[in-house]
């Protein structure tokens, strides 16, 4: 006899969030994907799946999802985010910042992130909700080599935390890395130098890569005209 999942127990097997699984099968969500709503049926008022196609849907995603290297993203970049929340708690610690900063939305697109950002995430800071929140409705995350380097390195001695900032950074495919190449040194040369150069290169490398946004805390590229940055 067919297995009949809800929501819910599909949630469960695949260990997203019901919210993921919903916005997975609504056609008017930017995170629909048409090949899993087409396992969805109707019991009613009801969403269930089939546990049996739902097995095969996922055999079929395995060689892409496991297979990737660092230019690619997982399938599942958005989860495997969401869930890295507090991973760092009690080791990094968020900069202060000591002025009010312009509050800049986020509406559509990839988005990139500065490292105060990521040091609120992973630490499980005051505003860790509100860049979910910017996460659940972008296309994609970038984050910039420069970045992924200075992260390494504050990590480098300790090789059990180095392991895991290396496997949210890089081997769990959850970011586009941008590389710095000529076209971001000439736009970090646009950047007030003011901004400092973890941020410089984050908007720069990101901004080149195609990034909608910057994600940031630095007071400097938050209040510099004309660029593509966001705030919390």
């Amino acid at each position: 006899m067919e297995k009949i999942l809800t929501i819910v127990e599909i949630a469960e097997k695949l260990r997203v969030s019901k919210h993921t699984v919903q916005a997975w099968i609504s056609p008017s969500s930017p995170n629909h994907k048409p090949e899993f709503a087409d396992l969805a049926r109707h019991a009613g008022r009801k969403t269930v799946f089939l546990e049996e196609e739902i097995d095969r849907w996922l055999n079929q995603r395995k060689g892409a999802m496991y297979s990737m290297e660092y230019t690619g993203t997982s399938a599942y970049w958005r989860e495997k985010f969401i869930k890295a929340r507090g991973l760092f708690e009690g080791i990094l610690k968020l900069p202060k910042i000591t002025e009010r900063l312009p509050k800049k939305s986020f509406k559509r697109g990839k988005l990139a992130l500065d490292y105060e950002p990521l040091i609120m995430w992973l630490s499980n800071c005051n505003g860790s909700a509100e860049i979910e929140s910017y996460v659940e409705k972008s296309d994609g995350l970038i984050i910039a080599s420069p970045l992924v380097w200075w992260f390494l390195r504050r990590m480098w001695r300790n090789s059990k935390q180095l392991q895991k900032i290396k496997k949210f950074l890089l081997d769990d495919n959850i970011f586009e890395i941008a590389s710095m190449n000529e076209e971001s040194l000439k736009r970090s040369l646009e950047v007030p130098m003011s901004a400092g150069d973890i941020s410089i290169q984050a908007y720069a490398c990101s901004n080149v890569a195609g990034a909608s946004s910057l994600l940031t805390m630095n007071p400097t590229l938050l209040k510099t005209k004309g660029l593509n940055v966001c705030s919390i």
